[in-house]
């Protein structure tokens, strides 16, 4: 007796190691028999390789988003208050275009 070819959804996704949900959300090809979805073994296959090629893949190795080591320099100081006090002309202008006091206000012992 041959091997069964054609897969059901539960059988497609055990067959790729996946839940059903995920098998539904990549979107990948079917033969529609009726109103059955039914996968083919071979087109699996074949997706999979390709899949692995593509950027969607973690086959292949990609550069992260975020670098692991950012160097940054500032001149900016945290406030007790937690805000950020800048230290930039283009801040100043801002704050004095929008009437924000920027003046520091000395401290009463």
């Amino acid at each position: 007796m041959p091997a069964i070819r054609c897969l059901s959804k539960k059988e497609a996704a055990a067959y790729l190691g996946i839940s059903v949900t995920l098998l539904v959300e990549l979107n990948i090809p079917c033969v529609k028999l009726g109103r059955r979805c039914l996968y083919d073994r071979v087109d699996l296959d074949s997706w999979i390789e390709h899949y692995k090629q593509c950027e969607h893949g973690r086959a292949r190795k990609k550069e992260a988003i975020w670098p692991k080591h950012k160097k940054v320099s500032t001149e900016e100081r945290i406030l007790v208050s937690g805000g950020l006090q800048q230290h930039s002309q283009t801040a100043k202008e801002y704050a004095k275009a929008l009437g924000l006091k920027t003046e520091k206000t000395p401290k009463h012992c």
